[in-house]
């Protein structure tokens, strides 16, 4: 297992998420990378913080199900139905976290939005990443930290869209 992990939760103007795991692939040299998995999860609008937090759980326990496939429709086209992906994702913004095993920080949160010059293209909203920081592996995080970061995320990420 690699000592990291990345989900991407897509979300449109109404909050419905859908969230898709990272699975590893092989490259040169015997050495694995990540890329988004070709499955996905969904919660509706209306959910409370405690399902906030065990989807993205869910999420991350997923990562590493199995090996990414390429040249496979994406997760959010399957969900969505479209053809390609700049169609799949036209009403959606997106969110980016990361976990590790090994930095002071367990979770990064990265808002995205998309790159005007490449439709479809998810980027960094410059300067903005959110840690949710351990203190040490043997206490676990506060409840609550995990949804009050992504609802922040959110919110950031909604203020750099055009509904």
């Amino acid at each position: 297992m690699l000592p990291f992990k990345e989900i991407g939760i897509y979300f449109d103007s109404n909050k419905k998420l859908v969230g898709v795991p990272c699975g590893k692939y092989p490259v040169a040299g015997g050495e694995y990378n990540i890329a988004s998995l070709d499955t996905y999860l969904v919660l509706e609008p209306g959910y409370s913080d405690d399902e906030l937090e065990q989807f993205i759980i869910n999420l991350f326990n997923a990562c590493y199900s199995k090996e990414y496939v390429p040249n496979q429709p994406t997760a959010i086209q399957k969900y969505t139905g479209a053809k390609g992906y700049v169609s799949a994702v036209r009403n959606y913004r997106y969110i980016s976290i990361g976990w590790s095993e090994t930095e002071d920080f367990a979770y990064t949160f990265r808002p995205m939005m998309i790159d005007k010059k490449h439709k479809g293209a998810f980027v960094d909203i410059k300067g903005i990443s959110l840690n949710v920081w351990r203190y040490s592996n043997y206490i676990p995080i506060e409840k609550g930290a995990l949804a009050m970061a992504f609802k922040y995320a959110l919110e950031i990420a909604n203020n750099h869209a055009n509904w």
